[in-house]
């Protein structure tokens, strides 16, 4: 059964001269492994908004707008979703509203959110296989909207226990019901076109804004993320994961329910922010003619609550150090999406290698119950 995580090289001589060869900050401990984790991002846009979302209505006329010549760039300056789920892999997604609309993306109806922005959907539609919303600043005289968040509506289970902090109220679509989980790119007042977004803005990721608005360190080396987030393992082609539980904070305790749904991963030289996936605790992926299909969820069956690889898939646990083994998923099966603000990849300037290792442990311990020693 193909995964996402195919593309991912066993070796680095089977990826070729690709730049001078980046040596990890940390002193870790690399596991060869032929497995990996799933990727993923796509983007957000309702045609309802929530009860609980605080809406502005700009009124103020603007005059066109000639931005002054500048180096300084927007952040994200690229949105890549890795592990399929739309389109061919990996897929790069629009950062302006001048590229949405090239994309066949459409903005809604929707009055303009001052914490997310204006929504704007793949061909205007809201359904379960297109289940994401992306978010961008208002065009203002002439000149673009920029990318400001990302929404992801979340059909059948979710982690109920989350809904009000993390997730919406139940909402509704033609295609059932679901629960939203939105991430802001963008801090301040996102609607103002008096005062429009400018480049140079500084990185910035907060989950779940009007509810938990939860601040995700955007370095590695953060204070906030070394006590309050416990260190993954590091992935070839996504860099290290972190993890956060609502209960135990750094202390995981491995029951999915808990889980905080959006997880960071960092560079493995620099420790920047490489990337961000939404977390599914059941299965979202389905089958069709013979590939799974383009609903944004990363292609593959899921990965498995079991920590092991005999029942034919790859276990959730590949993205953990040290001991795991959770519990409490619909299906016994997680699902990923992928959102990458750098190029990653082989051919990507930014290639993240985790020091040559497809799976590296910083502690000297995989979390797969195949390699409970260190090496």
């Amino acid at each position: 059964m193909s995964n996402s995580y195919g593309t991912i090289p066993v070796s680095l001589s089977s990826v070729g001269a690709s730049g001078e060869e980046r040596k990890s900050s940390k002193n870790a401990i690399f596991v060869a492994l032929g497995v990996t984790v799933v990727g993923l991002f796509v983007f957000l846009g309702k045609n309802e908004s929530s009860e609980d979302t605080v809406t502005h209505d700009p009124t103020a006329s603007v005059a066109d707008v000639v931005p002054e010549a500048t180096d300084e760039k927007h952040w994200p300056a690229m949105l890549q979703k890795i592990g399929g789920g739309v389109a061919d892999f990996p897929s790069l997604f629009p950062t302006t509203t001048a590229e949405a609309s090239d994309k066949g993306w459409m903005k809604t109806s929707e009055t303009c959110n001052p914490l997310l922005g204006e929504a704007w959907l793949l061909g205007g539609e809201l359904a379960i296989n297109s289940p994401a919303t992306m978010y961008f600043t208002p065009q203002v005289g002439g000149v673009s909207g920029v990318v400001s968040g990302i929404e992801v509506d979340y059909y059948g289970s979710m982690q109920e226990n989350l809904i009000g902090t993390y997730f919406s109220e139940e909402k509704t679509s033609s295609d059932g019901t679901y629960h939203s989980l939105a991430v802001a790119l963008r801090s301040d007042d996102l609607c103002d076109t008096a005062n429009p977004a400018t480049p140079g803005n500084a990185e910035h990721i907060a989950i779940s804004p009007g509810m938990a608005n939860q601040i995700v360190p955007t370095h590695q080396d953060s204070p906030k993320l070394q006590t309050d987030y416990k260190e993954g393992a590091c992935l070839m082609t996504m860099g290290y994961h972190w993890f956060q539980d609502v209960v135990g904070g750094a202390e995981l305790t491995y029951e999915a329910d808990n889980l905080v749904p959006v997880v960071p991963m960092y560079d493995s030289v620099d420790g920047t922010l490489n990337g961000i996936f939404f977390l599914a605790t059941n299965a979202k992926q389905t089958i069709g003619s013979g590939e799974y299909d383009g609903n944004f969820w990363d292609r593959s069956p899921g990965l498995s609550q079991a920590n092991t690889f005999l029942d034919g898939t790859n276990p959730f646990c590949a993205n953990l150090c040290g001991g795991c083994q959770f519990t409490g998923t619909e299906d016994g099966m997680f699902t990923t999406m992928h959102w990458m603000f750098k190029n990653t990849q082989p051919t990507g300037p930014d290639f993240e290698k985790c020091g040559g290792a497809r799976i590296a442990c910083g502690d000297g311990f995989s979390a797969m119950t195949e390699y409970t020693k260190p090496l």
